[in-house]
């Protein structure tokens, strides 16, 4: 048995143990381009029981091109400082501190990335992703921020949009 084999089954054993026996964990190892390994667990929809955002932020729909502008603006949501996002393959310099965002909008829900948004941490205690629809949880905030949102109630419904297409 190999060093990485252990691993993923220590890992594996390790979440197996703090999910609820219907949570089914899965061990991805993708290779990187540097040709190193990394481990990525991906713990399904289903498994965690997301319940999400139902409500709308806003009465207006979120307009899907807005969105995709949005996650791809280093202004605004900068979703591609961390995510790799193939349907805009055309930006440089896709992250892979997150997850790909590829098909996320067949593994969650409307409401379960409304909430993803919002509040991250709420579905993924761990996560460095920020709220960016919140004034809550920043530190050392430029006083020109104080009290405002990453993300407008609108920007995140039409990124809400663009992750909807996302299949």
């Amino acid at each position: 048995m190999t060093i990485t084999q252990i691993l993923f089954r220590l890992v594996f054993a390790a979440v197996a143990m703090s999910h609820s026996s219907a949570a089914v964990a899965q061990l991805v190892c993708k290779k990187k381009t540097t040709g190193y390994f990394k481990l990525v667990l991906a713990v399904s929809a289903a498994s965690i029981k997301l319940g999400g955002m139902e409500t709308p932020l806003t009465s207006a729909l979120g307009d899907s091109v807005r969105g995709m502008q949005i996650s791809a603006s280093e202004d605004k949501g900068n979703c591609l400082a961390c995510h790799k996002i193939p349907q805009l393959s055309d930006q440089p310099d896709h992250g892979n501190l997150g997850p790909s965002l590829d098909g996320v909008g067949m593994r969650y829900n409307e409401a379960q990335l409304r909430q993803m948004i919002v509040d991250p941490s709420s579905f993924f205690p761990d996560t460095v992703m920020p709220r960016y629809h919140s004034t809550e949880g920043f530190s050392r905030v430029s006083t020109q921020f104080d009290g405002k949102t990453i993300l407008s109630a609108q920007d995140v419904e039409d990124v809400v949009a663009f992750l909807k297409t996302l299949r």
